[in-house]
């Protein structure tokens, strides 16, 4: 996965506590790769206590379900026209046990028969009594998307998208940062609309007439339901009845925090002079580790200064010790130094082995850049640059490097020193 999507997929966890309780949900959004992200980030976290069925109507290449460019499987059209089965259209994510994700299928799921089909709210409804979750991503801009919704518990919003019909349940938001295409800060939990009347209100019908209603309804109607159950019901209840989830599997357990987080680090030193920034870098490549600098607009007249800092670690603890170390060994003043908190960075670029990464740290340095590396878990030397406690902090570093032609990502800080 690429460092974009996984920011994505970051935020779709961090709003995923919206979705409890909820049966259904439709994912929507105006870029295909961030509301995939973001689907999946949300799956992924419901996938740790219940069974979720992650529809795509994205399209192919989105990364929410796996390709499988040597056999052809049914998806979404395929079990609204023709009746097959979710249980034959779902496969699992290998890395999520409880996750299962359905394809489009061999026609576009996103013509107005299948969005607006009834197929949904059945659907709906059997996720809800399997205490499952059917988690629908789509595209926002697509004519028929509200008959779609309209029969789900409610929707997410990605990116710049709106909700398609003003009596929708919006869930929460996850939108875009002014200056890059990653997730603002923060995202977005709606509080939950009120219940619906109670069945003692003012308004409920009297059960005589209630019941008048009911069998002048049939009366009316059926002509037309005898035609249209000839005509093709049968194969419809029997397609519907294929819609029952499998029983779940016992819950999984949570995953432990990752070994490799680098959310903290030790402040150096303030200053608004790039050439001690630069010169300070290059002073303590060797005795300093995953040393780097933030830009930071000062005053009323966002004159730009410097914050250089130094570390990668996981938690505060180990910051600390770092700190006093490096005032006992006279690196620092007594009293010098803070501990902060730093868990985004800019990835530049990743490398195979420990020499080749620092050749290119060492060739982003020379540009200006303040670049280090960190070893992930899976023995990938990663190279970054800056070290910031927000996605905002790190615009005017981004800049400076569009400015440049040096693409980057803004991803959360992962390894450690090799």
């Amino acid at each position: 996965m690429r460092e974009y999507e996984a920011m994505w997929e970051a935020a779709g966890g961090r709003v995923s506590g919206a979705m409890a309780g909820r049966a259904a949900v439709a994912v929507l959004g105006d870029d295909p790769a961030a509301t995939a992200a973001v689907s999946l980030g949300i799956a992924r976290a419901h996938a740790l206590t219940r069974r979720v069925y992650l529809l795509d109507l994205l399209g192919d290449g989105q990364g929410v379900a796996p390709r499988a460019p040597d056999e052809e499987y049914p998806g979404v059209s395929d079990m609204v026209r023709y009746g097959v089965s979710l249980a034959r259209a779902a496969r699992l994510r290998p890395e999520s046990p409880n996750l299962f994700v359905v394809p489009g299928g061999a026609e576009s799921p996103l013509a107005p028969d299948i969005l607006t089909d009834r197929w949904w709210g059945v659907a709906a409804e059997q996720a809800r009594r399997a205490n499952a979750l059917l988690l629908v991503a789509a595209p926002s801009l697509v004519p028929a998307i509200g008959g779609l919704v309209r029969r789900l518990d409610g929707v997410v919003l990605v990116g710049e998208a709106h909700s398609p019909l003003p009596q929708v349940n919006v869930l929460a938001e996850v939108r875009t940062a002014p200056a890059m295409r990653t997730p603002a800060a923060p995202a977005r939990t709606i509080p939950a609309a009120p219940p619906p009347a109670a069945p003692g209100s003012r308004w409920r019908l009297p059960a005589a007439l209630a019941a008048a209603a009911i069998i002048l309804v049939t009366i009316l109607t059926a002509p037309r339901w005898s035609a249209y159950l000839g005509a093709g019901g049968a194969r419809r209840d029997r397609m519907l009845a294929d819609t029952q989830l499998p029983p779940l599997p016992p819950p999984v357990a949570p995953a432990a925090r990752a070994d490799n987080e680098a959310a903290f680090s030790v402040e150096l030193l303030f200053t608004n002079s790039s050439q001690d920034a630069l010169e300070y870098l290059a002073s303590s490549a060797d005795s300093l580790p995953a040393a780097t600098f933030s830009l930071v607009a000062v005053g009323a007249e966002g004159d730009t200064w410097y914050r250089l800092v130094a570390g990668a670690f996981p938690d505060s603890g180990a910051a600390s010790a770092y700190l006093a170390a490096l005032r006992q060994r006279g690196r620092l003043a007594t009293g010098a130094g803070t501990i902060a908190r730093t868990p985004f960075a800019l990835l530049l670029d990743s490398a195979s082995s420990d020499p080749l990464a620092r050749l290119r740290v060492a060739a982003y340095r020379g540009r200006g850049i303040p670049a280090y590396v960190l070893r992930d878990s899976a023995q990938v030397w990663r190279v970054y640059a800056g070290a910031f406690a927000t996605e905002f902090d790190a615009q005017l570093l981004k800049q400076q490097l569009d400015s440049q032609n040096i693409q980057s990502a803004l991803v959360m800080r992962a390894g450690s020193t090799p």
